[in-house]
C-alpha cells in the first residue's frame, strides 16, 4: 500500500517547475509529487486519481490563476492543504487568495521554507484526523456547528453586530462580557455596533463563536458549573495573552488573535465532557502536580482538550496558527518547529495563568513551562517580566 503524500505542483511556467521538481527531490521517498502547467490539467489529475493532500499553485497564470484552481479544491477537495506561491504582492492578489489558500508564500521560496509550509499542516491534520480523536469523539451525537457570521470571512463591523443584533441571546450575552471587567472597557457599552468597534471584529466573533457553543452544551446541573468555569478561564486566559503579546512587542493584530486564540483553548475540555459524562471528571481527579490534566486526558483518551478544540476549530476552517496554538499549548514542542509567535503566547498564558477550572476540589495541576521550546524562542529572558503581569492579573477580580 503506498502511504507517500500526494502533492501536486502547479506553474504555468515549465523552468518554474523544473526548479520546484530540482527544490523538492530530497522528498521523493516521503511524497508522491506530480507537476502541472495549468490549473485545468490539475483538477483532470484530481478528477482520475483522487484528491491531493496539498496543492501548491502560483497565483497568476493564464486562463485559470491560482485563486481560482484552490477555489475549486476547497469546493470539490476540503481536505487538501492549499497553498498559493506568488511573485506579486498587489493587494487584489492576495485578498483574493486569502480564503481559498491555507498558506501565502512570496517568491523566490528557498526548498526549506517551502518543506517546511508543507509538513506542518500535514502534521497538524495528521494529529487531529486519528483514530485517537474519534474515539474521544466517539459519544458525542453531533459536534457543535457556528453562527452564521463565522462564515463571512471579509465581513464589514455593521454586517457583524446586524447578525449578532439579530440573536437577543447572543446580543445579552456579547453586552455583558463587553461590559464585565475582563475588557477594562472603562465606559459603559450599550449597543453591539459600539461593542465591536470597542474590542474589534475579530474578538466579536470570538465571543460569538464561544457563546454559540456554550449554548450547545448548556442545560444540565452537571454542565452549568463547568461552564461557568471555562467561561471565567477562557477570559481571564485572553486578558493575560493580550498582556503578553504587548509584551512581546505583538502587532496590534496578533495581540487581537492571540487573545481570541485563548479563549478558545478550552472548548475541548467541553466537548470531552459532553461525549464521556462522569469518566471524564473521574479522568479529571488523576491529576497531580507531576501528572498534568492534558497528560491524564491522554492517557484516557490519547489525546487531550487542547486537540478535541483544535479539531472543531479546523472543520471550522479557522487559520492553521489558531488551530495550532490551541492544539499545542500545553506542549509546544510538539509542533516541531517554533515559528508561530500565537502558540508561544498561548503556551505562556495557560502555564503563567489561572488554573484549569474543571478540576475538581483539592486537586491541585502545576502547569510547566516547555523549557526546550521556549529557548528556541528567545523569550526565556522576558519570563521575570511575564510571570509578574500574570500574577498582577490573578490578583485582579473580574
Amino acid at each position: 500500500m503506498n502511504n507517500k503524500i500526494r502533492i501536486c505542483f502547479v506553474d504555468d511556467e515549465p523552468n518554474i517547475l523544473q526548479g520546484l521538481k530540482r527544490l523538492m527531490h530530497s522528498m521523493a521517498d516521503d511524497w508522491e509529487m506530480e507537476f502541472h502547467l495549468s490549473g485545468e490539467a490539475a483538477l483532470l489529475s484530481m478528477i482520475r486519481g483522487g484528491p491531493f493532500d496539498v496543492v501548491v499553485s502560483d497565483m497568476r497564470m493564464p486562463g485559470m490563476d491560482g485563486a481560482a484552481l484552490l477555489t475549486q479544491v476547497r469546493q470539490n477537495y476540503p481536505e487538501s492543504v492549499r497553498v498559493i506561491l506568488s511573485g506579486y504582492a498587489d493587494n487584489d492578489s492576495i485578498m483574493r487568495t486569502i480564503s481559498p489558500a491555507h498558506i501565502y508564500l512570496a517568491k523566490p521560496c528557498d526548498g526549506e521554507s517551502l518543506r517546511d509550509a508543507i509538513r506542518h499542516p500535514l502534521a497538524l491534520r495528521r494529529l487531529l484526523s486519528s483514530d485517537s480523536m474519534r474515539r474521544a469523539l466517539g459519544g458525542l451525537d453531533s459536534l457543535p456547528g457556528l453562527p452564521d457570521l463565522f462564515y463571512q470571512p471579509h465581513a464589514s463591523a455593521a454586517s457583524v453586530a446586524a447578525i449578532i443584533a439579530s440573536d437577543t441571546a447572543m446580543t445579552a450575552e456579547i453586552l455583558k462580557l463587553t461590559n464585565s471587567a475582563h475588557f477594562s472597557i472603562g465606559r459603559p457599552v450599550s449597543t453591539v455596533s459600539q461593542a465591536v468597534r470597542t474590542l474589534g471584529l475579530e474578538t466579536i466573533k470570538t465571543l460569538a463563536v464561544k457563546s454559540a457553543i456554550f449554548r450547545r452544551f448548556a442545560g444540565s446541573a452537571r454542565v452549568t458549573p463547568f461552564l461557568e468555569g471555562l467561561n471565567r478561564h477562557g477570559l481571564g486566559l485572553t486578558r493575560l495573552a493580550k498582556d503578553i503579546a504587548i509584551a512581546m512587542r505583538a502587532s496590534d493584530a496578533v495581540t487581537e488573535t492571540a487573545g481570541c486564540a485563548a479563549l478558545l483553548s478550552n472548548i475541548g475540555a467541553l466537548v470531552l465532557l459532553d461525549s464521556h459524562g462522569d469518566d471524564y471528571l473521574n479522568v479529571l481527579t488523576k491529576v497531580t502536580p507531576d501528572h498534568p490534566a492534558h497528560q491524564a486526558e491522554i492517557d484516557a483518551y490519547g489525546v487531550h482538550h487542547g486537540h478535541v478544540g483544535a479539531y472543531l476549530l479546523g472543520l471550522w476552517g479557522v487559520t492553521d496558527r489558531v488551530v495550532e496554538a490551541v492544539a499545542h499549548a500545553p506542549a509546544p514542542s510538539q509542533a516541531g518547529h517554533h515559528g508561530n509567535d500565537l502558540l508561544s503566547i498561548v503556551h505562556l498564558a495557560r502555564s503563567l495563568g489561572p488554573a484549569f477550572p474543571p478540576l475538581p476540589t483539592g486537586v491541585r495541576d502545576i502547569r510547566h513551562l516547555d523549557s526546550a521550546y521556549l529557548s528556541k524562542t528567545g523569550l526565556v529572558p522576558l519570563l521575570p517580566h511575564l510571570t509578574q503581569l500574570a500574577e498582577t492579573r490573578a490578583t485582579e477580580t473580574p
